[in-house]
C-alpha cells in the first residue's frame, strides 16, 4: 500500500515566545527561559525549585549557543569552540547538552533544539508584539494557499486564529518532543565477565542503532552509563520521555534477553520483547538480538512509540492538537484505507501544514493521501487535480526536508517523469537513510512498481521490514504483494494481497496475481464482483492510477486479461 502511519518530525508552535535574553548589570548577561534564569558569566541557574550551577564546560557550550541565537552550530564547531585543539569525544558535548536541558527543564528543551545530523541551536525569540501569533498563523495559511493554487485544496476554518494550546507533543524539535529515549545499561543475571560484555555490547548497539533513525533522539551512552542509580527518575532528569531497560540471563548455552520500554514519568510499561539465542557465537547473538529489539522500536509509524503517541493524541482536545499529533492521527486514518478515512486524513494534514509550513513529514503524507484518493469513478479533471495536488505536496516535502526518507520517496514520484535515473537514486538514498526503520523500508518497497530495477532490493527491504516488525500493519502486505508481482512470485503476491487493506488497488492486484498463479476461475469470479462495485474499472485505469512502469504494467495487464478485465 502507498499508505502508512508516521509520527515523523515534530515542529512546535514557533510563534510562542520560548526564551529571551536581556542585559545584566555589570557587563554580564542573563538568559531567561520560562521560569529559569541563567547567569552566563557564572553558569548559575535560578529556578522556583532552587539554584544550581552548571559545570564550566557546560556553561561554555551554553555561551557558544547563546552567542549565535537561532543558528545551527555543528558538533565539530562546538567541540572546537569549547575544547580548542583537543581531541574530545562527541559524548562530552552530548553530556553538556543534556545537563543544560536538565537544568532548564521543559522550557529549556523547547529553546535548545537538536537538528538531526546537523547540530544544535538555541532559539531565543524576542518579546512578541501584539498579534504576532496571528501573523504567524497567516504565514501557515499562505503556505496552504500556495498548494491550493496547484491542487485545489479547500482551506479549513480558523487557520488564522491564535495558535492552539500546547499539548504533550507541542515542543519544537522532532527528536525531543516526545521521542527522547534513554537506554539504561542492560543488566546480567548470570555472573561472568563474558556475560557482562554481552550486556554492555547490547546496550551500546541498541543506542547506536536507534540513533540512526532521524525521528528519534537517543541519549548517548556517556549520558546514561554513569547514572547512579540508573533509574527512570534519573533518565527523566536528563529529559528522556521513554526509557529502555534490558536483562540478560544465560541458561544451558542459551542467552535470554528481555527488554522493556517504559514511560519515564509514570513508570508505565509500554512495550516488552523477549529474544533468545545460542551463546556459541556471541557477536552474532549480539547482532541478531539488537536487530530484533530495535526493529520494532524504530518503526516510526507503527512501532510502540508511535502507538503510544497516537493514544495520547486521541485523548487530547481537537483544539489542542499540534502538527505532530495531527500527522499521527492522519496516518491512522490512512491505514483504514476507505474513501472517508482518506478525506479525514487530508483534513488533518491541511491543518498540520497550515500550522507548520516547514513540516516535511506532513507534506509527504499529504502527497501520499492525495494519490490514494484517486478512484475509477472520478472524472479525468478530478483525477488530474489530485495528481497535481500530490505532486505539489511532494515537492514541498523535498524542499523543506531534503533528507527525510519519505519526502525523498514521494518526490521521486514527480521527478521520475523527467529524470528517472535521479528518481531511482533518491529511492536508494532514502533506504540508506533508514536501514533499521521497518516502516520506511516497507514503504519504499512499493517503489519497485515504478522502478522495476529495484526489485531485488525491494524484496530485501520488505522481507527485512517484516522481520524487524513482526507486528506489522496490513499495508505492509499490500506493498509485499506489489513487490512479489514485479519479482514474478505470483502465489506469494496473491497471499500477501489477501492480507492487505480493502482498497481497490490491493483487491485488483490480488486478482491479477491469482490469474497469473493459475487460479483463473477464482480470479474471474473476483473480478466480476469488483466490476459490479466499480464498473468504470479497467486495466488502463489501474496502470495510470498506480503509476506503473510500462514493464510492470505489462505484467499486471496479463493477469487482468486472464481475469476478464476490460482493457480501457
Amino acid at each position: 500500500m502507498r499508505s502508512a502511519s508516521e509520527p515523523g518530525d515534530v515542529l512546535g508552535a514557533s510563534s510562542r515566545r520560548t526564551a529571551e535574553i536581556f542585559p545584566k548589570t555589570g557587563g554580564g548577561r542573563l538568559l531567561a527561559v520560562g521560569a529559569c534564569e541563567i547567569d552566563l558569566a557564572s553558569g548559575r541557574v535560578s529556578s522556583p525549585d532552587g539554584t544550581t550551577e552548571l559545570r564550566p564546560k557546560t556553561t561554555d557550550v551554553l555561551r557558544a549557543l547563546a552567542a549565535s541565537p537561532g543558528t545551527i552550530l555543528g558538533k565539530d564547531a562546538l567541540l572546537e569552540a569549547v575544547w580548542p585543539g583537543l581531541a574530545i569525544e562527541e559524548d562530552g558535548l552530548v553530556q553538556c547538552i543534556s545537563e543544560i536541558r536538565q537544568a532548564l527543564g521543559p522550557a529549556g528543551r523547547a529553546a535548545l533544539r537538536t537538528h538531526a545530523k546537523r547540530g544544535y541551536a538555541l532559539h531565543l525569540d524576542p518579546p512578541a508584539p501584539p498579534r504576532r501569533a496571528a501573523r504567524r498563523s497567516l504565514a501557515g495559511l499562505l503556505a496552504v494557499v500556495a498548494l491550493a493554487a496547484v491542487g485545489g485544496l479547500a482551506l479549513l476554518d480558523r487557520l488564522t486564529s491564535e495558535p492552539p494550546a500546547a499539548s504533550a507533543f507541542d515542543q519544537p524539535a522532532a527528536a525531543e518532543a516526545g521521542t527522547m529515549i534513554a537506554v539504561l545499561p542492560f543488566e546480567t543475571l548470570t555472573p561472568g565477565e563474558r556475560w557482562e560484555r554481552l550486556a554492555t555490547g547490547l546496550t551500546r548497539d541498541v543506542i547506536s542503532d536507534l540513533a540512526t533513525n532521524d525521528w528519534l533522539f537517543v541519549l548517548a551512552d556517556a549520558a546514561t552509563r554513569y547514572l547512579d542509580p540508573p533509574s527512570l527518575a534519573a533518565a527523566q532528569r536528563l529529559g528522556a520521555r521513554y526509557v529502555v531497560t534490558g536483562v540478560v540471563q544465560v541458561e544451558g548455552g542459551v542467552a535470554h534477553v528481555a527488554a522493556t520500554l517504559a514511560d519515564a514519568a509514570s513508570g508505565r510499561q509500554i512495550w516488552a520483547r523477549r529474544v533468545e539465542g545460542p551463546t556459541g557465537e556471541l557477536l552474532r547473538l549480539q547482532r541478531t538480538t539488537t536487530e530484533a529489539l530495535v526493529g520494532e522500536l524504530a518503526a516510526r509509524w507503527s512501532g510502540p512509540i508511535a502507538r503510544e503517541a497516537k493514544v495520547a493524541a486521541r485523548r487530547g482536545r481537537p483544539s489542542s492538537l499540534a502538527a505532530y499529533e495531527m500527522t499521527l492521527l492522519a496516518g491512522e486514518r490512512m491505514d483504514a484505507a476507505t474513501p472517508r478515512s482518506f478525506i479525514e486524513a487530508e483534513a488533518l494534514l491541511k491543518r498540520a501544514v497550515a500550522l507548520e509550513p516547514d513540516y516535511g513529514a506532513a507534506w509527504a503524507k499529504s502527497s501520499l493521501v492525495s494519490y490514494n484518493r484517486v478512484g475509477p469513478e472520478m472524472t479525468e479533471a478530478e483525477t488530474e487535480a489530485l495528481w497535481a495536488q500530490a505532486g505539489a505536496a511532494a515537492l514541498n516535502a523535498l524542499r523543506v526536508a531534503p533528507d527525510d526518507p519519505m519526502a525523498l520517496g514521494q518526490a521521486a514520484n514527480v521527478v521520475r517523469w523527467e529524470d528517472p535515473v535521479e528518481a531511482e537514486r533518491m529511492i536508494r538514498k532514502a533506504a540508506a537513510l533508514a536501514p533499521s526503520d521497518a516502516d520506511i523500508l516497507a514503504y519504499l518497497a512499493f517503489r519497485t512498481m515504478h522502478f522495476p530495477a529495484l526489485a531485488p532490493d525491494a524484496v530485501a527491504w520488505i522481507e527485512r521490514a517484516i522481520r524487524l516488525n513482526p507486528a506489522r500493519p496490513k499495508w505492509y502486505d499490500w506493498n509485499r504483494g506489489a513487490v512479489m508481482m514485479v519479482a514474478g512470485r505470483y502465489c506469494e503476491a496473491a497471499e500477501a494481497y489477501a492480507r492487505a487493506p480493502d482498497h481497490i488497488e490491493a483487491t485488483a492486484g490480488r486478482l491479477a496475481a491469482l490469474a497469473l498463479a493459475g487460479e483463473v476461475e477464482a480470479a474471474r469470479a473476483g473480478m466480476a464482483d469488483l466490476l459490479r462495485a466499480h464498473p468504470q474499472f479497467t486495466s488502463r485505469w489501474y496502470a495510470e492510477a498506480t503509476g506503473l512502469h510500462p514493464d510492470v504494467a505489462a505484467v499486471f495487464n496479463r493477469g487482468f486479461a486472464l481475469a476478464g478485465t476490460p482493457a480501457g
